[in-house]
């Protein structure tokens, strides 16, 4: 149905920070070999849809990512380049702000913040991300919703491409299960370079 919206949502491609274990959140590090390699074929799955617009994070990594997906879509090549998609930043895309976390590798959040970091991984029902002057999960995922709406409200059918990250998207996918934030759990995550798609119905997001 071409009046139905479709978001395609698409967690980065594999980062350098990724491969070492560290807490990114809204600092940011480069696509490795590997990712980039993933975020490919995504692409070649993503080939043939005619995209409508194109939304990321305000992080390098997902513009990236996106503009790989971009650069090999069949729709996309033929076009000139002043037809070719823009993509929008959205701080509101960004990822789940860790606070003193961010670029410490797992292992160090348990050695400085023992007991944060075991809420965080084992018994998230009692994290604070207080403690570590980081966001907390339920305002990470309002903020993350408020995108989307945004999205929504100005592309109202068509093939939508989105970017973003792995914790928030986890949250979103608890939060269309009916499912708490505090459900989240970090080990879980979507594979980097992976994708959903979702329509919009009836109030609820839907995944096809």
């Amino acid at each position: 149905m071409d009046n139905e919206l479709k978001l395609y949502i698409v967690r980065h491609g594999q980062t350098e920070w990724n491969v070492l274990e560290k807490f990114q959140g809204q600092l940011n590090s480069p696509l490795t070999l590997e990712g980039i390699k993933k975020v490919k074929e995504t692409a070649k799955k993503l080939k043939d849809i005619k995209f409508k617009a194109g939304y990321t994070s305000e992080m390098g990594r997902t513009v990236a990512t996106a503009e790989i997906i971009l650069q090999n879509n069949n729709y996309e090549q033929k076009k000139t380049s002043d037809q070719k998609l823009k993509l929008q930043k959205l701080s509101e895309l960004n990822e789940i702000h860790f606070g003193e976390w961010q670029g410490m590798t797992f292992k160090e959040t348990f050695i400085k913040f023992p007991k944060e970091a075991h809420n965080y991984f084992y018994d998230v029902k009692n994290y604070n991300a207080k403690n570590i002057k980081g966001e907390d999960l339920k305002e990470g995922l309002e903020r993350f919703l408020n995108g989307l709406k945004k999205i929504r409200e100005k592309q109202k059918s068509g093939n939508v491409l989105i970017v973003t990250h792995g914790t928030v998207l986890e949250l979103f996918f608890n939060y269309i299960q009916n499912k708490e934030a505090n459900d989240l759990d970090e080990r879980k995550l979507i594979g980097n370079g992976q994708y959903k798609i979702f329509t919009f119905k009836n109030e609820k997001y839907i995944i096809l």
